[in-house]
């Protein structure tokens, strides 16, 4: 996305408040659309339509957090790949193939996803609500459009057309808080299904008809080529199958050993967890859009100047640009964590107004603020990734999802088992060692980073 983080990084030197407001309203959007986007809806409606689901409230917004759930930890995968080959098509400069790659890429998730989730919620009885049959057709069409939207987030890094983008997303929020308090009058927990997957269909609707006007679709042919990323950069799949699994693992043990039972349905949830999860995900929002306005941009440039003159330039004038490119590194880096340690911080030293704030003042505040610290240090595995990445390092980005999944799994098993701590301290501390060895390792082959890029070339 560094494309999209120079064109707010234009907006943001014009240097007045304005223009700082809209960058970072603009990154945000980017960075965190449908995320954004699911949050602050599931508040607004909690807050101000709670009597659209009065019919089983906890159906409702647990169906929405399994939706966003499953959607990353099934797909992650699919992500990265796609988002490698688009990027390889603009630097081939390939623009036609952009386009039939998009429809591809939707049609084949489209059908993974349906097949998913009908599967899934066929086998949850759901009579206990007035509309069960209305409410599982509108799970299955959610957790579709959910996945095209995340495939189009990383498509719209080739748009600029940010206001539009951001006019989208508000006004998705709002057809999706006004049609839930709508339709789930009449229809209850369906009808509020039904609601909400409007508004976000409104947005994919939109989105494609930015990216028509931008890159015309052709509807003739598929461009199932990125598919073959999946053995070519096969490190990079699972890098992010493995990254984004490892994330809910945490929450999958507790929902199952010490969360609740909707009904005879197959769905658990804990919401002395899941609530603080929601909450502390907001805070790694602010340290995203930094990186993609300033610590990004300011690397992508040199970056770019660096591996041009790996095979034009003179030795000195390579290690020139290299020790540019790594200042830029550790600017970008060093600027991030104390910017996100401070921001994070700031919520701590407060939580308890946050929290009165935001309508939930009787949450454990323990729980919050380990969960607080884990968000940083998956923040920080998270951009660490896209730096490796950057410098073609997809073995170890995937030993640092390994390490990840692995402890996170492992800890969450041992409080299962008997561990007594706060929930999250098994996430906090696997996401701690996941960004310090990944970290470790990128600022140790940075030095020596020339080489590594040359031997790849040959």
């Amino acid at each position: 996305m560094a494309g999209i983080g120079f064109e707010l990084y234009k907006i943001l030197q014009k240097g007045t408040i304005a223009s700082v407001l809209k960058a970072f309203l603009l990154g945000i959007i980017i960075v965190a659309g449908p995320w954004l986007l699911s949050i602050l809806s599931l508040y607004l409606i909690q807050k101000y339509a709670i009597e659209a689901i009065r019919e089983f409230p906890a159906l409702f917004t647990v169906s929405i957090v399994y939706v966003y759930a499953f959607s990353l930890s099934l797909f992650g995968g699919i992500h990265y790949i796609f988002s490698r080959y688009i990027a390889d098509l603009i630097y081939e400069e390939k623009n036609e193939e952009i386009p039939a790659t998009l429809f591809s890429g939707i049609m084949l998730v489209s059908v993974l996803a349906i097949v998913i989730a009908a599967s899934f919620i066929y086998w949850n009885p759901v009579t206990f609500i007035t509309f069960p049959f209305m409410y599982k057709i509108f799970f299955v069409a959610l957790y579709w459009i959910i996945n095209v939207l995340w495939l189009l987030l990383i498509y719209v890094s080739l748009l600029k057309a940010f206001y539009t983008i951001f006019f989208l997303y508000f006004l998705g929020v709002l057809i999706s808080v006004y049609s839930v308090t709508w339709l789930g009058d009449i229809y209850g927990v369906g009808g509020a299904m039904a609601g909400y997957a409007a508004g976000h269909l409104f947005i994919v609707l939109g989105l494609l008809a930015v990216a028509q006007k931008t890159y015309p679709v052709s509807f003739r042919y598929f461009n199932l080529k990125f598919l073959t990323y999946i053995q070519k950069f096969r490190y990079l799949f699972l890098t992010g199958l493995l990254f984004n699994f490892a994330i809910w693992i945490d929450k999958f043990f507790l929902w199952f050993s010490r969360g609740e039972r909707l009904q005879d349905t197959y769905f658990f949830y804990y919401a002395a967890y899941d609530i603080p999860v929601f909450i502390s995900y907001l805070t790694m929002i602010p340290g995203l859009v930094y990186f993609l306005i300033v610590g990004e941009t300011v690397f992508h440039r040199e970056y770019f100047d660096f591996i041009k003159s790996i095979l034009d330039d003179r030795f000195v004038e390579i290690q020139r640009k290299k020790e540019r490119m790594n200042r830029a590194l550790r600017f970008g880096l060093s600027g991030l964590v104390f910017f996100q340690i401070v921001f994070t911080m700031s919520i701590i030293i407060n939580e308890r107004d946050v929290l009165q704030f935001l309508g939930f003042p009787g949450l454990d505040t323990a729980i919050v603020t380990i969960l607080l610290v884990a968000v940083f240090f998956h923040l920080m595995a998270l951009i660490l990734q896209i730096y490796l990445l950057y410098f073609q390092l997809e073995r170890v980005t995937f030993y640092g999802s390994c390490l990840l999944f692995g402890l996170n799994f492992f800890f969450s098993l041992a409080m299962y088992l008997g561990w007594s701590v706060i929930p999250g301290t098994g996430y906090m501390l696997a996401s701690a060692i996941s960004s310090l060895y990944m970290g470790f390792i990128l600022l140790k082959t940075a030095p020596r980073i020339d080489y590594i890029v040359f031997s790849k070339m040959q």
